[in-house]
């Protein structure tokens, strides 16, 4: 009995009567606490201990709820282009931030995933590739919208929560919700898993992915990724390089290439591990860097002991800070193309926090003049 899981011992209480079926749900019960997990009997129970109406929950599992729960806007991307962000209605984020706060933020990630918890960060995960003669560095594409509800049910599942709650769990972490030129990414749900729910009504019939923007995402990504994290780090381990990955972002490095094996046989390799972890890599954003081509991870110089920030970096900022004390934060807004005013606040704000962790120094004098920054409305 006691080695059972605690999803298995809920199930077999379920059917058990009387004081036997106290002594199951007592055992489930001790081996949520001892995995320092919160307990959880079923959706209601939950909506009575985050404190949220269980009707809302109750139709955000059953997908009557994706266009309430979820309102879609646009950001520019550092790197060009844009990036959709799902804005969550007040109920459902506070769901999910109690969701990720005791459950998620509980829970390991993989040694080199260094995005979106404590331990991480962009300048520990840069550091790891100092100095490095050799670099391949791939971007994952779409890639919150690659892990499903499926995926997600089984990371609730594996640390020990009853199904049929993994399943609720997934459903309140995961949506339909998606713009009309990315639905396409949408899969068709798989019979095994939904076919075990029926009971609950979805009528599109689509699997439901991760929105970036919701407090869960981002771990759940992390915990998601295990596998490829797993299979790139023996990958690297065999012939000698370090591998990094932050969200979407992956960096594998060395001070020389393995003997008799090229840079794109190695190329290959590593994007056959990726897809054969049902990822897909992002071809315009694929680099291989050899001996004296310049060096970057996630925004940062590597070619020292050190990560630092390039001096383009420092004059972007510098440039926009300038502009927008001089002429106001719409005038500049508008001459870059961003979508409104409130959008260039955040990517300037973005811009200085990416320099805090790297340059105090330069990040207080940056603070400073942002503070003059009045945020719009």
């Amino acid at each position: 009995m006691e080695t059972r899981s605690a999803h298995h011992l809920f199930k077999q209480a379920e059917a058990t009567p009387g004081a036997e079926k106290a002594q199951l749900l007592r055992q489930y019960a001790q081996k949520l606490i001892h995995a320092n997990l919160p307990v959880i009997f079923s959706l209601r129970h939950l909506s009575r201990i985050a404190g949220i109406d269980y009707p809302v929950l109750r139709a955000t599992a059953e997908r009557r709820r994706e266009s309430e729960n979820y309102h879609i806007f646009t950001i520019k991307k550092r790197s060009g282009g844009q990036r959709f962000i799902h804005a969550v209605s007040a109920q459902l984020f506070a769901t999910q931030q109690f969701i990720n706060a005791g459950i998620l933020q509980k829970l390991e990630p993989h040694p080199a995933s260094f995005a979106f918890h404590p331990q991480g960060g962009i300048r520990k995960c840069a550091a790891m590739h100092c100095g490095a003669r050799w670099m391949f560095q791939y971007d994952l594409q779409n890639f919150f919208y690659d892990i499903n509800e499926v995926d997600v049910f089984r990371i609730f599942r594996d640390i020990g929560y009853r199904p049929l709650l993994a399943f609720e769990l997934a459903r309140i972490c995961t949506t339909t919700r998606l713009p009309e030129h990315l639905k396409g990414l949408l899969q068709l749900a798989g019979k095994d898993l939904h076919k075990a729910y029926a009971f609950y009504a979805d009528h599109s019939g689509l699997t439901g992915v991760l929105p970036q923007g919701a407090p869960t995402s981002p771990m759940l990504s992390n915990l998601a990724a295990r596998a490829l994290d797993e299979a790139l780090t023996e990958y690297a381990g065999q012939h000698g390089f370090v591998y990094t990955r932050y969200a979407d972002d992956i960096t594998l490095s060395a001070g020389r290439l393995p003997e008799a094996v090229s840079a794109g046989q190695i190329n290959r390799a590593v994007i056959g591990i990726i897809r054969h972890c049902k990822f897909i890599e992002n071809g315009k954003k694929t680099r291989v860097a050899g001996p004296g081509a310049k060096k970057m991870v996630l925004g940062l110089l590597v070619d020292g002991e050190h990560p630092r920030i390039s001096k383009e970096t420092y004059k972007r900022i510098d440039r926009h800070l300038h502009a927008t004390l001089k002429y106001g934060l719409a005038e500049v807004a508008s001459h870059e193309k961003f979508d409104s005013p409130l959008v260039f606040y955040h990517h300037l704000a973005g811009l200085i926090s990416f320099v805090k962790d790297v340059d105090q120094t330069r990040w207080s004098e940056f603070s400073a003049q942002f503070s003059n920054i009045k945020k719009p409305a």
